[in-house]
Protein backbone atom coordinates (compact mmCIF):
# COMPACT_ATOMS: atom_id res chain seq x y z
CA UNK A 1 0.00 0.00 0.00
CA UNK A 2 2.65 2.68 1.09
CA UNK A 3 4.44 1.85 -2.55
CA UNK A 4 0.84 2.45 -4.44
CA UNK A 5 0.94 6.11 -2.23
CA UNK A 6 4.38 6.74 -3.16
CA UNK A 7 3.70 6.06 -6.96
CA UNK A 8 0.87 8.21 -6.71
CA UNK A 9 2.27 11.29 -5.44
CA UNK A 10 4.83 10.64 -7.87
CA UNK A 11 1.71 11.03 -10.63
CA UNK A 12 -0.11 13.41 -8.43
CA UNK A 13 3.00 15.74 -8.47
CA UNK A 14 3.49 15.09 -12.03
CA UNK A 15 0.14 16.35 -12.98
CA UNK A 16 -0.16 18.86 -11.15
CA UNK A 17 1.69 22.17 -12.56
CA UNK A 18 4.97 19.75 -11.34
CA UNK A 19 6.37 20.82 -8.56
CA UNK A 20 10.29 20.24 -9.04
CA UNK A 21 12.95 19.67 -6.36
CA UNK A 22 15.17 22.43 -7.18
CA UNK A 23 14.02 25.34 -8.54
CA UNK A 24 13.08 26.28 -12.20
CA UNK A 25 14.54 28.99 -13.52
CA UNK A 26 11.95 31.98 -13.88
CA UNK A 27 9.59 30.05 -12.06
CA UNK A 28 8.73 32.11 -8.92
CA UNK A 29 5.59 30.07 -7.76
CA UNK A 30 5.71 28.94 -3.98
CA UNK A 31 5.95 25.29 -3.43
CA UNK A 32 5.09 23.08 -0.14
CA UNK A 33 4.72 19.13 0.21
CA UNK A 34 3.82 16.95 2.92
CA UNK A 35 3.34 13.40 4.01
CA UNK A 36 0.97 10.60 5.38
CA UNK A 37 -0.53 11.78 3.20
CA UNK A 38 0.65 13.09 0.39
CA UNK A 39 0.13 16.20 -0.87
CA UNK A 40 1.85 19.18 -2.49
CA UNK A 41 0.21 23.02 -2.56
CA UNK A 42 1.61 25.45 -5.15
CA UNK A 43 0.57 29.00 -4.94
CA UNK A 44 1.55 31.01 -8.21
CA UNK A 45 0.64 34.32 -7.32
CA UNK A 46 -2.86 33.89 -9.99
CA UNK A 47 -4.07 30.67 -8.06
CA UNK A 48 -3.54 28.08 -5.49
CA UNK A 49 -3.33 24.28 -6.71
CA UNK A 50 -3.60 21.59 -3.46
CA UNK A 51 -3.48 17.59 -4.64
CA UNK A 52 -3.57 14.93 -2.38
CA UNK A 53 -2.35 11.66 -3.50
CA UNK A 54 -5.37 9.16 -4.63
CA UNK A 55 -7.76 12.02 -4.59
CA UNK A 56 -7.71 12.71 -8.10
CA UNK A 57 -8.69 15.59 -8.33
CA UNK A 58 -6.87 18.85 -7.12
CA UNK A 59 -8.57 21.47 -5.51
CA UNK A 60 -7.91 25.28 -7.11
CA UNK A 61 -8.58 28.75 -6.57
CA UNK A 62 -8.13 32.22 -6.76
CA UNK A 63 -5.16 33.22 -4.71
CA UNK A 64 -6.02 36.05 -2.29
CA UNK A 65 -3.85 38.61 -1.00
CA UNK A 66 -1.43 37.32 1.42
CA UNK A 67 -2.14 38.80 5.14
CA UNK A 68 1.62 39.53 6.35
CA UNK A 69 1.33 37.94 10.03
CA UNK A 70 4.64 38.10 12.50
CA UNK A 71 5.93 34.57 11.48
CA UNK A 72 4.70 34.69 7.82
CA UNK A 73 2.63 35.04 5.15
CA UNK A 74 -1.69 33.74 5.41
CA UNK A 75 -3.34 32.71 2.41
CA UNK A 76 -7.13 32.83 3.40
CA UNK A 77 -9.20 31.28 0.47
CA UNK A 78 -12.92 29.77 0.24
CA UNK A 79 -11.67 26.16 0.35
CA UNK A 80 -7.78 26.22 1.24
CA UNK A 81 -6.41 27.97 4.02
CA UNK A 82 -2.55 28.16 4.02
CA UNK A 83 -0.41 29.23 7.35
CA UNK A 84 3.53 29.46 6.06
CA UNK A 85 5.84 30.21 8.93
CA UNK A 86 9.32 31.37 7.87
CA UNK A 87 12.54 30.58 9.39
CA UNK A 88 11.52 27.22 11.02
CA UNK A 89 13.59 24.59 9.02
CA UNK A 90 11.59 21.81 8.09
CA UNK A 91 12.09 18.26 6.97
CA UNK A 92 9.90 16.13 4.62
CA UNK A 93 10.16 13.09 6.43
CA UNK A 94 10.80 11.26 3.39
CA UNK A 95 14.39 12.22 2.38
CA UNK A 96 17.62 14.32 4.00
CA UNK A 97 16.04 17.57 2.55
CA UNK A 98 15.39 20.71 4.75
CA UNK A 99 12.88 23.56 3.34
CA UNK A 100 13.08 26.48 4.64
CA UNK A 101 9.55 27.61 6.10
CA UNK A 102 7.21 25.01 8.08
CA UNK A 103 3.34 24.75 6.43
CA UNK A 104 0.00 24.54 7.60
CA UNK A 105 -2.99 24.04 5.37
CA UNK A 106 -6.66 23.72 5.80
CA UNK A 107 -8.67 22.05 2.96
CA UNK A 108 -12.49 21.99 3.35
CA UNK A 109 -11.86 21.33 6.80
CA UNK A 110 -9.21 18.94 6.69
CA UNK A 111 -5.77 19.95 8.35
CA UNK A 112 -2.37 19.19 6.76
CA UNK A 113 1.10 19.94 7.50
CA UNK A 114 4.20 20.31 5.71
CA UNK A 115 7.23 21.74 4.35
CA UNK A 116 8.02 24.79 1.78
CA UNK A 117 9.92 27.06 0.16
CA UNK A 118 13.91 27.05 -0.88
CA UNK A 119 15.46 23.48 0.24
CA UNK A 120 18.02 24.76 2.74
CA UNK A 121 19.99 22.11 2.39
CA UNK A 122 21.00 19.51 -0.29
CA UNK A 123 20.91 15.51 1.24
CA UNK A 124 24.23 13.52 0.96
CA UNK A 125 24.15 10.52 -0.84
CA UNK A 126 26.63 8.91 0.59
CA UNK A 127 26.06 5.00 2.43
CA UNK A 128 22.45 4.98 0.73
CA UNK A 129 21.26 2.53 -1.41
CA UNK A 130 18.62 2.60 -4.19
CA UNK A 131 16.33 0.75 -6.76
CA UNK A 132 16.08 1.66 -10.42
CA UNK A 133 12.92 2.84 -11.22
CA UNK A 134 12.94 3.95 -14.52
CA UNK A 135 15.68 4.97 -17.30
CA UNK A 136 14.87 7.91 -19.66
CA UNK A 137 11.16 7.42 -18.89
CA UNK A 138 10.82 3.86 -19.39
CA UNK A 139 9.90 1.31 -15.96
CA UNK A 140 12.43 -1.36 -16.05
CA UNK A 141 12.23 -4.80 -14.96
CA UNK A 142 13.09 -4.06 -11.22
CA UNK A 143 14.35 -6.74 -8.66
CA UNK A 144 18.07 -7.20 -7.80
CA UNK A 145 19.76 -6.45 -11.08
CA UNK A 146 18.81 -2.88 -10.64
CA UNK A 147 20.02 -0.87 -8.60
CA UNK A 148 22.70 1.93 -7.37
CA UNK A 149 24.68 2.34 -4.39
CA UNK A 150 27.08 5.05 -3.06
CA UNK A 151 29.60 4.86 -0.48
CA UNK A 152 31.71 8.04 0.82
CA UNK A 153 33.72 8.63 -2.76
CA UNK A 154 32.66 5.76 -4.58
CA UNK A 155 29.23 4.13 -6.42
CA UNK A 156 28.44 0.72 -7.44
CA UNK A 157 25.28 -0.20 -10.11
CA UNK A 158 23.60 -2.48 -12.09
CA UNK A 159 20.75 -1.78 -14.79
CA UNK A 160 20.04 -5.08 -15.58
CA UNK A 161 22.79 -7.09 -16.61
CA UNK A 162 26.56 -5.99 -16.19
CA UNK A 163 27.91 -4.26 -12.92
CA UNK A 164 29.29 -0.31 -13.03
CA UNK A 165 31.38 1.01 -10.42
CA UNK A 166 33.82 3.82 -9.99
CA UNK A 167 34.78 6.82 -8.18
CA UNK A 168 31.81 9.34 -7.32
CA UNK A 169 31.05 12.63 -5.24
CA UNK A 170 28.29 14.83 -4.42
CA UNK A 171 29.37 18.60 -4.93
CA UNK A 172 26.19 19.86 -3.86
CA UNK A 173 23.29 18.95 -5.65
CA UNK A 174 25.45 17.70 -8.58
CA UNK A 175 27.12 14.41 -9.03
CA UNK A 176 30.68 13.90 -10.17
CA UNK A 177 31.62 9.98 -11.41
CA UNK A 178 35.12 9.02 -12.44
CA UNK A 179 36.31 6.43 -13.64
CA UNK A 180 33.71 3.70 -14.55
CA UNK A 181 34.46 0.43 -15.44
CA UNK A 182 31.75 -2.09 -16.74
CA UNK A 183 31.89 -6.01 -16.66
CA UNK A 184 31.42 -7.31 -20.24
CA UNK A 185 28.96 -9.92 -20.11
CA UNK A 186 26.95 -9.97 -23.24
CA UNK A 187 22.56 -10.24 -22.66
CA UNK A 188 20.11 -10.14 -25.16
CA UNK A 189 19.04 -6.85 -23.71
CA UNK A 190 21.63 -4.25 -23.07
CA UNK A 191 19.55 -0.99 -23.40
CA UNK A 192 19.07 -0.08 -19.81
CA UNK A 193 22.66 -0.39 -18.84
CA UNK A 194 23.67 1.30 -21.95
CA UNK A 195 21.73 4.63 -21.66
CA UNK A 196 22.33 4.16 -17.69
CA UNK A 197 26.40 4.28 -18.23
CA UNK A 198 25.80 7.49 -20.65
CA UNK A 199 24.22 8.99 -18.23
CA UNK A 200 26.12 8.56 -15.13
CA UNK A 201 29.75 9.02 -17.33
CA UNK A 202 29.24 12.81 -16.86
CA UNK A 203 28.39 15.40 -14.02
CA UNK A 204 24.80 15.06 -13.06
CA UNK A 205 22.38 17.23 -11.58
CA UNK A 206 20.21 15.24 -8.25
CA UNK A 207 16.98 16.01 -7.27
CA UNK A 208 14.58 14.97 -4.91
CA UNK A 209 11.25 14.26 -5.48
CA UNK A 210 8.41 14.83 -2.22
CA UNK A 211 8.07 10.97 -2.19
CA UNK A 212 11.67 10.58 -1.40
CA UNK A 213 12.60 9.44 -5.26
CA UNK A 214 15.97 10.48 -6.66
CA UNK A 215 16.94 11.63 -10.25
CA UNK A 216 19.86 11.72 -11.57
CA UNK A 217 19.38 14.25 -14.64
CA UNK A 218 22.01 15.75 -17.13
CA UNK A 219 21.89 15.81 -21.43
CA UNK A 220 21.98 12.25 -22.08
CA UNK A 221 19.20 11.58 -19.98
CA UNK A 222 17.63 10.52 -16.48
CA UNK A 223 17.50 7.49 -14.24
CA UNK A 224 15.31 7.64 -11.43
CA UNK A 225 15.81 5.97 -7.97
CA UNK A 226 13.75 5.23 -4.86
CA UNK A 227 15.47 4.22 -1.49
CA UNK A 228 16.07 0.44 -0.66
CA UNK A 229 17.66 1.50 2.86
Amino acid sequence: MRALALAAAAAMLSGCATLPAAPVEGDTSYKAVGTEPFWALKLDGRQMVFSEAGSGVPVIEPQPKAIHGFAGDIYQGRRINVNIVHGQRCSDGMSDRVYADRVQVRVDGRAFEGCGGEVATAPSIAGTSWLVDSVNGRTVAGGERYFVRFTNDAMQAKFGCNSISGSARQEGAQLVTGGLAMTRMACPDMRDETEAGRILQSPAQLSWGPDGRLSIDNAAGRIVLRRAN
